[in-house]
């Protein structure tokens, strides 16, 4: 029940797929926002390494 979805509405592969994605999306664009209302863009879990 993450962010209210219980159950895909329609049937089918491609439609299962679609509703996948879209709700994947709306995850990513609310994780988003929490980010940028914390302050905490620019920031990274961990340290990037430097190359050559």
């Amino acid at each position: 029940e993450d962010m209210n979805f219980r159950r895909y509405l329609y049937k089918g592969t491609k439609n299962v797929l679609a509703q996948s994605v879209l709700l994947a999306i709306g995850f990513d664009i609310n994780k988003l926002h929490h980010k940028i209302m914390a302050g905490r863009t620019g920031t990274h879990l961990f340290e990037l390494k430097k190359t050559a």
